[in-house]
This record gives C-alpha cells, sequence and structure tokens, in this order.
C-alpha cells in the first residue's frame, strides 16, 4: 500500500478514528493492528520474516535484561573492586548474547540484500577458473528490511548497555518494530526515542491532527508534483547513458539530486504528518542539506536518523577499539600529533563510508559512491587547517554571504558527482559518465526532448522556486534562533491565509501531481 495512494488515505482515516475513540491503554494494539495489515499488503511471507526475526530479538533482549537485573543484585553491598570484577563477568556473558544476537539481525539482511552480489562476484571468479557456477537464489527483499534492522540492532546495542529497559511484551516490541509510519523507509528511531509515545495514551486534539495534515500535504507535492515530474528525465538519461555525452550528465545529476532529496524527504514528511496524526513525534530526518557548506555538515542533514545510527553504532565503538587506539598511538609516534591523529580517525570514516554505500544496495557503484563520499570527508579533515591558512593569507572575507554561497554551490557539486557514480549501471558506466561530462563538455542536448515536454519543465521549474523560497524562509528562521516551522507560522495567521495556502496546495497537488504506475510511483528509498 503506497503512502500517495487513496486506500492509504482511506486506511489512515480509519486508523485515527479508531485511535481516538478506543480506551487510552488499547491505542497501541490499534497501531499494531494497523501496522500488521499495512505490512502484510506488501506480502505474508514478508511478514512473516519480520515477526520471526523479531521474535529471536526479543528474547535475547529478554536474556540480556535478566543478565542485567541479576548483576544489580549481586553487586548489592560489594566493595568497589569486587563489583567491578562481578560486573565484568556479567558483561562477557552479556556480550555473547548480544553477538549471537547482531548475527542472526545481520545475517538476515545480508541474506536478502547481499546474496545475489556476493554469488554474482564469486561466479566471476569460478568463469574466470572455468568451474561450475553457483546457482543465484533471487531472493526478495522484505519491505524496509534495512530500515527495521537497523532499529533492532540499537534495540540490541542499547539493551545491552543498559540504554534502555527491554520490553516484557512481544506484542508492545513488534508494535515498535512495525509501526507502519517508519517501517518503510525510516526514519530509523531508536526505541527509548518511540515507544514511550506509542505506549502513553493520547487525546484527540485538532491542532494536532491538521498539523500532521500540513505537513503530509507539503511532502505530496515534494513527492508527486517535483520527484515524480523529473523521474522521466532522471530516468531517461541514466537508463540510456550510453545514446548520451557531455554536460547532459551533469544537468542530469543536478535533477536527480532534486529529485531524490524530494521524493525522500517528500516521504519522511507524509509519514511523519500520519505519525503526528496519532500524536506521535518521529525525529527529523532532513533539515535543508543542499544549503550546507562543507560535505560533513551535508550529512549531519541529510538522511539524519542513518547518520546518527552509524556514528553512535559504528564510528563510535570502532574508532575507541583497541586496535584503533594502538593505530592512533602508532601514528602519532611516527607522523606527529596532527597527521597520526588524521590517519588514524580517516580509518573508522571509511568504514562508516563503506558500510553505507553497501546500505544502500550491494552493488560497486553504491560501494564506490560511500567511498567517494568518505575520502572526500577524510580530505576535508585533514586539510581543514591548511586551507584555513590559505583563505586568511589570500585575504579572502569568509563571514560574507558571497564566500558562503560559493561553499554552498562547491558542496552541492560534490554531491551531483556522487550521484553520478551512484546512478551509474556498474563502476564502468560512472566512470564512462563523468570523463564524458569534461572530455565532451561541448556537447550539448535539447532537455525538451528527453522525458520532459516544455509545459512540464515550468512546472518543475515553478515548484523548485516555492520549494527553494519556503527552504530559505526556514533556513533564515533557523539561523535566527527560532524553532518555528512554517506550519506552526501558518496556524497564527487568518483564517483566509490558511485557507488560500491550503486550497492553493491541494489544487497544485491534484493538477500538476504526477499519477499512475509510471516511473515515478515508488519511492526511491524503497529500494534500499
Amino acid at each position: 500500500m503506497s503512502v500517495v495512494s487513496y486506500s492509504f488515505f482511506a486506511f489512515l482515516a480509519i486508523a485515527v478514528l479508531l485511535y481516538y475513540i478506543v480506551p487510552k491503554k488499547l491505542q497501541w494494539v490499534i497501531l499494531l493492528g494497523a501496522s500488521i495489515y499495512f505490512y502484510a499488503m506488501a506480502g505474508i511471507q514478508f511478514l512473516a520474516v519480520v515477526l520471526l526475526t523479531a521474535v529471536v530479538v526479543y528474547f535475547l533482549a529478554m536474556l540480556m535484561q535478566k543478565n542485567i537485573d541479576k548483576q544489580a543484585q549481586m553487586v548489592q553491598g560489594m566493595d568497589r573492586k569486587a563489583a567491578r570484577a562481578v560486573k565484568n563477568d556479567m558483561k562477557a556473558k552479556r556480550k555473547k548474547i548480544l553477538v549471537l544476537a547482531l548475527v542472526i539481525v545481520i545475517g538476515v539482511l545480508f541474506v536478502f540484500k547481499a546474496s545475489g552480489f556476493c554469488i554474482k562476484n564469486i561466479n566471476r571468479l569460478l568463469g574466470m577458473a572455468s568451474m561450475a557456477e553457483i546457482p543465484d537464489w533471487n531472493l526478495i527483499a522484505p519491505l524496509g528490511i534495512s530500515f527495521y534492522s537497523f532499529m533492532m540492532i540499537s534495540y540490541l546495542i542499547d539493551v545491552y548497555n543498559d540504554k534502555a529497559k527491554a520490553q516484557k511484551s512481544f506484542l508492545k516490541y513488534l508494535t515498535y518494530v512495525l509501526y507502519f509510519p517508519h517501517v518503510t523507509q525510516g526514519p530509523i528511531a531508536k526505541y527509548d526515542e518511540v515507544a514511550p509515545q506509542i505506549f502513553s495514551g493520547h487525546r484527540f486534539s485538532y491542532d494536532t491532527v491538521t498539523q500532521g495534515l500540513w505537513l503530509m500535504m507539503w511532502g505530496y507535492f515534494k513527492k508527486l508534483v517535483i520527484a515524480d515530474r523529473l523521474s522521466s528525465f532522471v530516468t531517461a538519461v541514466f537508463n540510456h547513458s550510453g545514446d548520451y555525452q557531455g554536460t547532459i550528465f551533469i544537468f542530469a545529476g543536478v535533477m536527480y539530486s532534486i529529485q531524490i532529496y524530494c521524493d525522500f524527504s517528500g516521504c519522511m514528511d507524509i509519514v511523519r504528518g500520519a505519525s503526528e496524526c496519532f500524536d506521535i513525534r518521529l525525529g527529523e530526518n532532513f533539515e535543508r542539506p543542499y544549503f550546507s557548506q562543507t560535505l560533513p555538515e551535508f550529512w549531519r542533514r541529510w538522511h539524519i536518523s542513518l547518520g546518527a545510527f552509524f556514528r553512535e553504532y559504528v564510528f563510535y565503538p570502532v574508532s575507541t577499539s583497541k586496535l584503533f587506539l594502538k593505530l592512533n598511538t602508532f601514528g602519532r609516534k611516527y607522523l606527529g600529533n596532527d597527521w597520526g591523529r588524521n590517519v588514524a580517525s580517516c580509518l573508522p570514516i571509511l568504514c562508516v563510508w563503506f558500510l553505507t554505500g553497501f546500505w544502500h544496495g550491494a552493488n560497486w557503484n553504491y560501494i564506490f559512491w560511500g567511498l567517494f563520499h568518505g575520502v572526500l570527508i577524510c580530505l576535508s579533515t585533514m586539510f581543514e587547517q591548511p586551507i584555513e591558512h590559505l583563505t586568511v593569507k589570500l585575504n579572502i572575507k569568509r563571514d560574507c554571504i558571497s564566500w558562503n554561497i560559493f561553499r554552498m554551490l562547491r558542496t552541492f557539486f560534490l554531491c551531483v558527482i556522487g550521484r553520478i557514480i551512484f546512478m551509474g549501471h556498474g563502476v564502468r558506466a560512472a566512470a564512462r559518465m563523468l570523463y564524458s561530462s569534461v572530455a565532451h563538455a561541448d556537447v550539448f542536448y535539447n532537455v525538451e526532448t528527453i522525458g520532459l515536454t516544455h509545459n512540464e519543465w515550468l512546472i518543475v521549474i515553478a515548484s523548485c522556486i516555492v520549494l527553494l523560497l519556503v527552504s530559505v524562509a526556514q533556513e533564515m528562521r533557523m539561523q535566527a534562533g527560532n524553532n518555528e516551522t512554517i506550519r506552526q507560522w501558518l496556524a497564527r495567521q487568518n483564517l483566509w491565509l490558511r485557507w488560500v495556502v491550503l486550497l492553493g496546495g491541494m489544487l497544485a497537488i491534484l493538477v500538476y501531481g504526477v499519477y499512475g504506475s509510471g516511473v515515478g510511483a515508488a519511492f526511491i528509498y524503497e529500494q534500499f
């Protein structure tokens, strides 16, 4: 059931109605039933995979919680040295449970997401050695497996570290995992952020539901009017890249950057708005990333929940591990404090970005895309001080708007290069597009003959101007220290203005939205 379908509207309306009719202590049951129904619409067999994985995670998390509770009882009245010995012993036992749980969750994710990639590459080697090839499994990944698997991993690690208490009720834990607004594309919500909201009662509030619907409308505008319209042009270029050459790939990369932002952030607005109708707030996943002046800032604003997951559960554990602490010491000894520290910090960054690329898909172009960003972020870290000294020597004013705009455009252009790598049908195709963009920069095409008509390009331009104006207004408010959103500001305005914006937005979506089963119907991040 797509969140841009009419059936989703009917489903959401019924779920919200039942949610506020039943007693508060049973509201989470409505969410569980709605979530199971929503997920089952994608296939009962996929629901079985989620349920089996959730059962394993639930019982192993309960075992870790019993370990923690027993540890708390054992250390009572002990001196510090004895208590430390008990804690170390109990933590070692708990760690074995955690490792088993992570192996199962990551193993299931790997089988569905990466087994085909591994078999394909193994068969290449076997073919070179004239040996029999391994049959491809041709597995279809369950809906949202990358997202709910990461939520399970964060839950397990938080229980292991005693940052969250294991949920005693399996059905309540399943409600957190399958909560339908975030199960398909995120945001990746930590248990202690969402669970208290899901399991506490909520009273109906007209303002709360209205605010949620406002956010949903903005998401539909970005998805249906901009992203799905641009999909025709972007798909025509990248799916037939051999038919083109020159700057068309840079232009397609720019359009794809706009498309994927409107597609993914639009989905986030829709699901976050739907969640707000239940008075449950999901975390913000995008904060106007194209206003970023550096790549690290960009990735703090883009897919925020994924970045936070990798930072907390991969980067910090890896960078503070015994191996990397030894590397840090070794690097400082032979390379000096500055370069030694940089080299040691860059290795965990590269690990994170390798996994980020692999998470998006088991394909070499995704992996190279991840490493491309990882290398650039490492270089920006290593040369931050030299570049700062250079700007001072060149007497460049860094507090003026022209410098800020230059840095934004520079960061955006680097992201566009990454998008071309990302969209290439193989590393060779991506390399050819990048090479052609430079070597044949004098070749131009009439874009009105590729996927979109003249009038459709006018709609894209007008819609992007609206998107830019709203984003600039919100960014300026944030820079001024005002965290009030545009929809909160609209809620304080006169009734006539609210209705003008509401009717104008609905009319734009209905008239200019792209509907049907075309190339832009599905959300881009559903495949990840």
